[in-house]
């Protein structure tokens, strides 16, 4: 992939939008450089909705298609998220491969996963988003052999598509199992009276590094979008209190992705504390929109601002000015959720995080 030369590109329904639709694209493109991918071109176009053959207008798909014969680009990739047709059509039409942000996070994804359960996920969750284009390909494609009633063509395409289908449910099989095995070890732990607490929040946020610095650990730290598939064990208050490092979040998460990563997400449903880690690095309005996309995800996993902290993390990045105004963001948006100042790579308020961590767990297990 690398030195690949790509076009990005967004239909903007929102006319009234004139700041998150650069947020969307800064971040696909940021993805899209992570995996060695060059930008050449953005292209965005101002519709009220989709066009439903090819998620542009038409004489924007025209624009588009003299742009790649003169830029010659790899790739058209796409924020919006495509249908089968759609994909089909434009790829015909340009004569490029076509991508939307929801394989890109799983091209990403492969290129993090380093143990099999990851994998089996990434695998299935490939399989799944592709299976809807492989059929309408495939379907054009055989519909030519066809002669007459089961004819050669016919044959092939079924047989395409039941290899398909066999592999994913033996993946779903596996990942059944291994789910069942996880939450009966979470159910252990809990039984025996420890307790959960998660860190959790946006991807390159540094909660691997934060969790190294709370735990003693040398897990791998990256640049890498989503260094952390598989969860991280470490534990605080004599191992009463589990900690836990889980999988970024991204923005505008595909629904899909968060259903094939439910195993993963397991430790956040069973979690008491979760730790909301939040780069106070990033500029005010972006740190916004990342916390918001967080709390959304978590809310959708059931869980409520009573049971979280902040760990405001990269404080040496920023100025004590700088701070305060990031802190007053986190205020206007959590309340009275309580915010911890803290810097992972120097090891700044790690013993006041873990302080609090433990009393609330003291109190919690008070209650109960």
């Amino acid at each position: 992939m690398a030195g690949y030369r790509v076009i990005t590109g967004m239909v903007k329904t929102n006319v009234h939008d004139h700041y998150m639709f650069k947020v969307r694209m800064a971040e696909l493109e940021s993805l899209l450089r992570a995996l060695g991918y060059r930008i050449v071109e953005r292209i965005i176009q101002v519709r009220p909705k989709e066009a439903v053959d090819f998620v542009f207008g038409k004489g924007k798909v025209e624009e588009i298609r003299e742009k790649v014969k003169r830029l010659d680009p790899d790739a058209f990739v796409i924020y919006n998220t495509l249908s089968s047709k759609q994909k089909w059509n434009l790829e015909r039409k340009l004569g490029i491969e076509v991508l939307d942000r929801y394989d890109v996070t799983l091209m990403i994804f492969r290129e993090a996963a380093s143990d099999v359960l990851s994998k089996l996920q990434i695998e299935l969750a490939t399989l799944e988003k592709a299976f809807p284009y492989v059929k309408l390909s495939a379907s054009i494609k055989y519909r030519k052999m066809r002669a007459g009633f089961r004819g050669g063509g016919e044959y092939a395409y079924h047989r395409q598509i039941r290899a398909i289908q066999k592999r994913m449910k033996i993946l779903r099989r596996k990942i059944e199992k291994l789910s069942r095995q996880k939450e009966l070890e979470i159910l252990r732990r809990l039984d025996s009276g420890a307790r959960i607490a998660v860190l959790t929040g946006y991807y390159n946020a540094g909660k691997t590094s934060l969790f190294n610095a709370l735990t003693g650990f040398e897990k791998p730290v990256s640049d890498m979008p989503f260094t952390t598939l598989s969860s991280k064990y470490g534990g605080l208050n004599g191992g009463e209190l589990y900690l836990v490092d889980t999988i970024g979040f991204v923005l505008d998460l595909d629904p899909r992705l968060i259903a094939s990563f439910q195993l993963n997400l397991l430790d956040i449903n069973y979690s008491n504390k979760q730790v909301l880690v939040v780069d106070v690095s990033d500029k005010p309005d972006l740190m916004r929109v990342k916390v918001q996309e967080s709390l959304k995800i978590l809310s959708q996993l059931g869980k409520k601002r009573e049971s979280m902290v902040v760990a405001a993390n990269k404080i040496d990045l920023v100025t004590d000015y700088e701070y305060r105004e990031r802190e007053q963001v986190l205020r206007e948006i959590l309340g009275e959720v309580p915010i911890i100042p803290v810097s992972a790579s120097l090891g700044v308020g790690i013993k006041d995080l873990v302080n609090v961590l433990i009393k609330e767990d003291l109190e919690l297990k008070a209650v109960e």
